[in-house]
């Protein structure tokens, strides 16, 4: 279980390999997005996937909405995403 802010996050992992990939172009959920307040809290989450030994993007900057993100995928394949919306 993971918390963020008020928000409780629970993920699983299972023994049992999923029967097809995931494509995030089929119906569905595409990924999911988190919201961060501060570019610090974007840089200690970056911290923290680094200290675990995950891969992900690094905190880039969106093409769109210019503005700072960063982005993994689960074990999966589905994306899951911590972008910067300053208050």
């Amino acid at each position: 279980m993971y918390e963020a802010g008020d928000t409780l996050l629970f993920f699983t992992l299972s023994d049992r390999r999923q029967q097809v990939p995931f494509e995030k172009e089929k119906v569905g959920l595409n990924h999911i997005a988190f919201g961060v307040r501060t570019l610090e809290e974007l840089q200690t989450i970056q911290a923290q996937l680094d200290h675990a030994g995950l891969s992900h993007s690094g905190i880039t900057l969106d093409r769109y909405g210019l503005k700072e993100f960063i982005w993994l995928d689960d074990p999966d394949g589905m994306r899951i995403e911590f972008y910067l919306r300053e208050q």
